[in-house]
């Protein structure tokens, strides 16, 4: 009986409580550089449903510090442009959070430029910043959880995995080989017939059956068919590979160069 208490007792004891997640505040993207504000805007979310995503952090949007706040006691706390960090502090400190993701989105050329700090409210230092190029609002896009992972000091993304490209890439090639060799086989039977026929029209060779010569033709063309199929559907595998290889960066398309408004620069990650 006493072992079944014990047992009883120990179902029944309160297991460790719950780790609560630090609060961090995800402030609005400044929109720089003719930016528009709605595109900033939107961004904004995407950084904020990313924070949310990763799980590390208990999120407070703008939207949610408007409601906790009021709008004009929000821009009280952001109002003041001599010292920044010491107003992300009183305004984490004033909503309980511990940390504050604040950023900009700007317009250099053609390319888009994404930057994000995180600032700790109890030190008054930040806990890392990132700045992120991409030739479009797609690409930027693509490299949010890379920068939200790089300004917060949470672990990157897993890259995206080569397997698929690689192999469609790697089978195109042996079915362009494959093609090629089938094609040139195909070639040579109908040369070597083409020879027959006409060492026997100059009487220096005797000529097959008739049905010989037939089918031999029909298996050329049916070997050019063939070849000319399989180097097709080779060449469509390869350039797919390419493209979802060239795809899978963090920022969705590797390395580009762009126009700025000084002249050219390359934008994306290398890999």
């Amino acid at each position: 009986m006493l072992p079944l208490l014990v047992a009883l007792a120990i179902a029944a004891a309160p297991g460790p409580a719950p780790v609560a997640k630090p609060k961090l505040i995800v402030l609005d993207l400044a929109a720089v550089g003719g930016v528009d504000p709605q595109v900033a805007g939107a961004l904004s979310e995407a950084v904020s449903a990313e924070v949310a995503r990763t799980g590390y952090f208990q999120v407070l949007a703008s939207k949610d510090v408007q409601t906790l706040l009021g709008l004009e006691r929000q821009k009280q706390l952001l109002g003041c442009s001599e010292d920044a960090q010491s107003c992300f502090t009183e305004l984490a400190g004033a909503l309980g959070a511990r940390f504050v993701m604040a950023g900009s989105v700007a317009k250099l050329g053609d390319a888009y430029q994404l930057s994000l700090q995180v600032l700790d409210s109890r030190t008054a230092q930040p806990v890392g910043r990132t700045t992120r190029l991409g030739k479009d609002l797609k690409e930027l896009r693509h490299a949010i959880p890379y920068a939200v992972a790089d300004a917060a000091g949470t672990p990157s993304p897993a890259p995206p995995s080569r397997v698929l490209p690689l192999a469609l890439a790697s089978g195109g090639g042996a079915v362009v080989i494959a093609g090629a060799l089938f094609g040139l086989d195909g070639l040579a039977r109908e040369r070597e017939t083409n020879r027959e026929l006409e060492l026997a029209d100059t009487g220096g060779a005797a000529l097959k059956p008739a049905s010989y010569y037939r089918d031999a033709a029909a298996a050329s063309a049916l070997e050019k068919t063939v070849a000319l199929g399989a180097l097709v559907a080779g060449a469509a595998l390869v350039a797919t590979g390419v493209f979802l290889f060239q795809q899978g960066g963090d920022t969705g398309g590797g390395v580009a160069l762009v126009p700025t408004g000084n002249g050219m620069a390359l934008v994306g990650v290398w890999r």
